[in-house]
């Protein structure tokens, strides 16, 4: 079963690549909630507006393969 917000990234990867590539975003509840240069920033940012078990991944600059785990 795909999460809505794997859905919502699935759906909107070219969107999504174009405004966030090379930095990580965090998504909940079908919205982008946190970017940062690192996964380590967008965790404090969930951390600060107290957010649980959103998605973050990396969106890949263009010609840079991601890996998803």
């Amino acid at each position: 079963m795909v999460s809505k917000e794997m859905k919502y990234i699935m759906e909107n990867k070219e969107a999504l690549e174009d405004e966030h590539s090379g930095k990580y975003i965090a998504v909940h509840e079908e919205k982008v909630v946190a970017t940062g240069k690192t996964i380590h920033e967008v965790y404090a940012i969930v951390e600060e507006l107290k957010i649980e078990n959103p998605l973050v991944t990396y969106m890949p600059r263009e010609n840079e393969d991601a890996l998803l785990i």
